[in-house]
């Protein structure tokens, strides 16, 4: 056995093989504790949440142009500790501790802020089909909803989340970055009718914390802790695409270009991979 691979099987991760990627083409600066990047088509802008230091009222958003030419890394201010961030109907939504930030894309002004009872540390939101927004309570192993008519609710708390990260919503399933507790955190899927849990990866992975569809029932998923982000499929198969640097958190894929983009918290930069 090489010593790479037993080293992953002493730490009990099996990894299946391994794509070839170079380091990151492209790392943008200008950010402070960045945790999320989004894409919206319509604006044609990323966006990208900023923890700033952890006080109250240094949290922003950055909005960076599609050719990466305008950047406004402080277009909203204000918040207190954003994380994850999704684009409904022309307005982004954005989790802040334990409440949901609304705002407007074309004025960036903040159109309400919502309270969501008993949460601890809101972060990753993510969209169905009918637009209702499913968010991520990592602290409080829960996952929250935003319905149609624009109520929050308590969709799901239980401690089989394993402190839920990144959230994708599928037809049948919520799936789940996982953080992890007193272990490395998986992937899990979430029914969505019967709310049933389960793990899709093997072995505890790391502290899970984005979540991506890459194709044809695979995702990219990263791991803060050691900045490794693989992709897994549905039957739990593990392949390491990249290695870049503790912190890369919740990852943004662009399928038409082939790009991963990663917002790098301890190194307040967003990193760019071409994975062609």
């Amino acid at each position: 056995m090489k010593p790479v691979l037993l080293l992953l099987f002493l730490c009990g991760i099996t990894v299946f093989g391994q794509e070839k990627a170079t380091g990151p083409e492209i790392k943008l600066t200008g950010f402070r504790h960045p945790e999320s990047v989004i894409y919206d088509d319509a604006s044609e802008y990323f966006y990208v949440s900023n923890m700033a230091d952890r006080t109250e009222g240094d949290g922003f958003i950055s909005r960076i142009s599609r050719k990466l030419k305008k950047q406004e890394h402080h277009w909203v201010k204000g918040l207190n500790d954003p994380k994850g961030l999704v684009v409904k109907d022309g307005r982004l939504y954005v989790t802040d501790v334990n409440v949901l930030v609304e705002i407007d894309l074309k004025s960036g002004e903040i159109i309400r802020r919502i309270p969501v009872e008993g949460a601890k540390s809101l972060n990753d939101p993510a969209i169905d089909e009918k637009g209702e927004i499913y968010f991520s309570d990592l602290a409080g192993n829960s996952i929250f909803k935003l319905n149609e008519e624009g109520e929050v609710v308590s969709w799901l708390n239980r401690p089989e989340l394993e402190k839920p990260n990144g959230l994708f919503v599928t037809p049948e399933h919520i799936l789940v970055a996982a953080w992890g507790e007193e272990q490395n955190g998986n992937i899990l899927k979430v029914n969505r009718s019967t709310k049933e849990i389960s793990r899709i990866s093997k072995e505890g992975i790391g502290n899970m914390d984005g979540i991506q569809p890459k194709a044809n029932g695979e995702y990219y998923v990263s791991d803060w802790a050691t900045g490794n982000i693989y992709a897994i499929n549905m039957s739990g198969n593990l392949t390491k695409v990249l290695s870049s640097e503790k912190s890369s958190g919740d990852i943004l894929y662009l399928r038409e270009e082939n790009k991963l983009y990663l917002p790098m918290n301890h190194q307040n930069e967003l990193w760019i991979y071409d994975l062609k």
